[in-house]
């Protein structure tokens, strides 16, 4: 049992943290030197002697041939030991939903060993990273004149004093031999890591890094919706509620209007590529997606609607992998002008979602996704565990956000807008999930297939309100109910269909309800829209229901 002051909030494995503990930084550099020193002796040449300085560069098959090594099976199994010490230094809380739901932080301690294991997975990274970036199967990179200078490179940063409150990464293959010529066998699509490579002499100067804009100046653009009302273009919107409520059926519903030119709402929409990761229901997605092509009439074939299994998009790794999978797998069709990452927790990677820094970097990894292909980035989310009203994890997530929705499912679906920087609160939009049996599927006892899709209901959403917000809040307990009734009671004695604040508190009290808990009554009734107070007058909306749920 870890006591709750001995207990650490953040996550400390490297060079991500200001020095102030110098063994931690030691044990990240002296873990990265040494494996750098393994990949040069067993990546960079096949078995035998140290290679001639004029050795030809060696092949990935060489080395999978004649070592019988796989760097990136050698990577991703030092990225899964970095995930397991990670979650072995744990602390967990009982929550809600379980024992080990509520995250506390971390035991201390873990600062030198995490940092030991990063350094090594960071040194296996740095030289498969470019490998998959330039997205081939026979590299130059194991080439020793470019992996020697390397290691000698990091030796040097190695043995670099320790300067507290001073990060100094270490440096990366193309920066140790920056003349070190690639470009032949650069992908066509593959992105060029900016600052690795030096710009020939014969080329003008690169433009300035920053630049500065008079107000006057500044081009002021009108919106580009892909949905009209709810997605813009180039954005960073997210879709949040509870398991089971339809959050990725109605993801899947936007990607495929967005993909098909399907209408939303009457509202035409802006076409184009969608690129879906699929981490949760991957298996029932080519189920969905039919579904909604039965239900809505519209054919997928020839669709530009593109799906990939998860990715922990934080990490370089796995972010320029799927770079490489968009750009080689959408190149034909144009740019995606939308990607859903469905859902956060599959995308993440070994993160905390409660740690604004890991969530910094899940938001930055998205910004880069948006950045490039100058598209809309739709993330599916859960609700937090306590809170219903916010997504789950760490605030930095909605502080980044252009657009956020929670989606709830009360005797129907309810879609309501929490937060919309740029651009009006659009209204609640009630729904349904339709069931919808698929053609020619039957499972393998011959019964038929079937699955959902939405449906928007063109209907007055007001009472739909009024119950999430109840069921949001929980059931009504003794007092919330008396106070409900003799608002009611005295909204309908009056003549405008209002009530005296003064008159529903004295009411209360003579009921004796307590003076304390009648301001606190008041607060949640107003919370759940059960009533509305102007000024020193209450109100009951037409939309409250009398007796939506039973009182404890």
């Amino acid at each position: 049992m870890v006591a709750a002051t001995d207990i650490v909030r953040e996550y400390q494995d490297g060079p991500d943290h200001a020095a102030e503990n110098r063994a931690v930084e030691q044990a990240y550099r002296k873990a990265f030197v040494e494996e750098a020193h393994r990949i040069v002796r067993e990546w960079a040449h096949p078995p035998g002697p140290l290679p001639p300085p004029d050795m030809k560069p060696v092949s990935m098959r060489e080395i999978l041939a004649k070592r019988r090594r796989d760097p990136l099976a050698e990577e991703e199994k030092a990225l899964r030991q970095r995930q397991r010490l990670r979650e072995r230094y744990t602390v967990y809380g009982a929550g809600d939903a379980g024992p080990k739901t509520h995250h506390l932080g971390y035991r201390p301690g873990h600062e030198v060993p995490a940092a030991r294991m990063r350094g090594r997975h960071h040194a296996m990274a740095y030289v498969t990273g470019l490998w998959e970036d330039l997205d081939t199967t026979d590299l130059d990179i194991f080439d020793p004149k470019l992996l020697c200078p390397w290691l000698r490179a990091v030796e040097m940063w190695a043995e670099a004093p320790i300067r507290p409150n001073k990060i100094v990464l270490p440096p990366r293959p193309l920066e140790a031999v920056p003349e070190f010529n690639l470009e032949p066998i650069v992908a066509p699509f593959a992105p060029v890591p900016q600052g690795n490579l030096v710009t020939p002499p014969s080329s003008p100067p690169p433009p300035p890094r920053i630049r500065l804009t008079r107000a006057d100046q500044i081009e002021i653009r009108p919106p580009q919706w892909l949905l009209r009302g709810m997605l813009e273009r180039d954005t960073f919107a997210l879709i949040f509620g509870d398991p089971g409520c339809g959050k990725s059926f109605l993801a899947i519903d936007w990607a495929c209007r967005i993909a098909t030119g399907t209408p939303w709402r009457g509202h035409p929409v802006k076409c184009g590529p969608v690129v879906y990761v699929a981490g949760e229901g991957r298996q029932g997605f080519g189920r969905r997606i039919q579904a909604w092509s039965e239900h809505h009439g519209v054919s997928l074939a020839g669709v530009p609607l593109f799906q990939v299994p998860s990715v922990a998009i934080p990490e370089p790794t796995d972010l320029g992998a799927l770079f490489i999978a968009i750009d080689t797998g959408v190149a034909t069709v144009g740019k995606p002008v939308m990607i859903v990452l469905d859902t956060l927790a599959r995308c993440f990677g070994g993160g905390d979602e409660n740690s604004t820094q890991d969530m910094s970097k899940f938001v930055a990894a998205c910004d880069l996704i948006r950045q490039r292909y100058d598209c809309t980035i739709l993330v599916v989310h859960h609700a937090g565990h306590g809170d219903k009203t916010r997504a789950r994890g760490a605030i930095a997530l909605k502080a980044a956000l252009d657009a956020e929705y929670r989606l709830e499912n009360e005797n129907g679906l309810l879609l309501t807008a929490t937060k919309m920087k740029d651009a009006e609160m659009p209204v609640p939009v009630a729904m349904k999930l339709v069931s919808v049996e698929l053609p020619d599927k039957t499972d393998e006892d011959g019964n038929p297939v079937t699955s959902a899709a939405v449906e928007v209901l063109d209907a007055d959403t007001s009472a739909i309100v009024a119950q999430a917000k109840v069921a949001m809040f929980g059931k009504r307990g003794k007092w919330q109910t008396m106070g409900m009734e003799i608002a009611r009671r005295l909204v309908a004695q009056g003549d405008d269909g209002q009530a005296s604040v003064k008159d529903w508190h004295l009411a209360c009290d003579e009921a004796g309800m307590p003076r304390s808990t009648r301001y606190d009554v008041l607060a949640k009734l107003m919370a759940q829209g059960m009533v509305v107070v102007s000024g020193e007058r209450i109100e009951v909306p037409d939309g409250a229901v009398s007796n939506p749920i039973q009182p404890l």
